[in-house]
């Protein structure tokens, strides 16, 4: 999936958690959330310490892509510490960071490029739910993000 449909399927996510935290967190404590999740929206990619070299125009990675930076168990984990130091703005921080990398992880185990489970470097397990480019891509980003966007309106309706 692009940087685009990974920071619109995170900003609804965001929504559905600002909605649900609303009785429970002042708007510093939401607005906290929605930037660290906004932030962790591409983190399995950037984590990867990606430059390009000025001469050749070639990539480097300080990672390989899709290794170690795309493993669900440590966001997994990463979400828990979080969820640990809750309501502080920290804990609400790696939380949505993390929640916001793990949903990343997630569109990218629908392409067919896939993610590796659990060890980094093994086989890709892939749910061949879209092809990169293709309109099922957008689909995917779409039903994605409508399902949040349709679980923040109903909380919000029902304040």
């Amino acid at each position: 999936m692009n940087q685009i449909g990974h920071h619109i399927t995170a900003a609804s996510m965001a929504a559905a958690g600002a909605a649900c935290a609303l009785p429970y967190c002042d708007v510093t404590q939401i607005v906290v959330g929605v930037i660290a999740a906004l932030g962790g929206a591409s983190a399995p990619d950037w984590l990867e310490g990606a430059f390009r070299i000025p001469l050749t125009g070639k990539t480097i990675r300080l990672i390989p892509h899709r290794t170690l930076t795309h493993l669900p168990w440590i966001w997994a984990f990463t979400i828990l510490v979080g969820i640990s130091h809750l309501p502080s703005a920290w804990g609400i921080a790696v939380a949505a960071f993390a929640a916001a990398g793990l949903l990343h992880l997630a569109m990218d185990l629908l392409s067919p490029m896939g993610i590796p489970l659990l060890i980094p470097f093994a086989a890709r397990t892939s749910l061949h739910g879209y092809r990169v480019g293709a309109i099922s891509e957008a689909v995917t980003i779409v039903a994605t993000s409508g399902t949040f966007v349709a679980i923040a309106a109903a909380i919000f309706s029902q304040a």
